[in-house]
């Protein structure tokens, strides 16, 4: 049974690959070379990459992988052929974060991800949109300095966290127009996203079992999926109640990032 099931595999493989394939390690029937990885990925891909190379493959399960370590390949891939290679494998984890990969960063390439990338450069990332925020972001930065020379003379500061509310308070006012005070309720909100990005991070970045079988995906075994999807509820949380706050506003004139994007889902 094993030997039918490996042969299987191998025929499968052997049909999915239309060029030739780069050079890399050999694997395990059925999960490849998932068992050998380890848990310091960029060492095991370093490693490998002294043995075969600046461009090597490996099999996951059934998927076929392949790495590239070098600058001038790295230029190539993101760069020089970036639309060649703009469509990828979508992880669960991004999957949840993103509503089934509707958003810029894992939408396919197509006329869609254009429309995002119009509008999200064009609106919020353009020159003058950027001029517009220079005495927004001046003023963010003071009121951080004073805070931190009234009320936090001769107590230990963390500048990680303290940047993070300030760049938060930039943030909301380029999205929403508001922003949270640099006092407590500041500091544990920025505390608060500072973890959640980090565990969102993380999550992204963790080899998933159910994306490699996705036949195991309904067991969610590493947790990566529940895991997630909290994280996206405590996101939406802040986002719902800024555009709840934005629709029950009386003659708001506002023309901000959120209010184009209402007026947007109204057309």
């Amino acid at each position: 049974m094993l030997a039918v099931i490996w042969l299987s595999w191998k025929v499968k493989k052997s049909r999915n690959i239309n060029a030739t394939p780069p050079p890399g390690p050999c694997g395990l029937p059925l999960v490849g070379y998932l068992p050998f990885l380890g848990t310091h990925l960029h060492r095991k891909f370093t490693e490998l990459g002294e043995v075969y190379g600046p461009i090597y493959k490996l099999w996951l399960g059934n998927k076929l992988c392949v790495v590239v370590s070098s600058p001038s390949l790295a230029k190539e891939v993101v760069r020089d052929n970036d639309t060649v290679f703009a469509n990828r494998d979508t992880s669960i984890a991004a999957r949840v974060i993103t509503h089934d990969a509707n958003d810029i960063g894992w939408c396919p390439y197509g006329a869609k991800w254009r429309k995002l990338r119009k509008i999200f450069v064009g609106k919020m990332m353009s020159n003058a949109s950027l001029d517009a925020c220079y005495t927004l972001r001046k003023r963010e930065i003071k009121n951080t300095i004073r805070d931190v020379y009234s009320n936090r003379i001769g107590k230990a500061v963390d500048i990680g966290e303290l940047s993070t509310a300030t760049s938060i308070n930039v943030v909301q006012n380029m999205l929403w127009g508001a922003s949270f005070e640099l006092g407590q309720k500041g500091t544990n909100l920025g505390v608060d996203l500072r973890k959640m990005l980090a565990e969102l991070m993380v999550l992204l970045g963790t080899p998933n079992l159910s994306d490699i079988f996705p036949v195991l995906s309904w067991l969610d075994i590493q947790g990566i999926e529940r895991k997630t999807k909290h994280i996206l509820a405590w996101f939406e949380k802040i986002l719902y109640s800024a555009i709840e706050q934005r629709t029950n506003a009386v003659n708001d004139e506002q023309q901000d990032f959120l209010q184009f994007l209402l007026e947007l889902k109204g057309t």
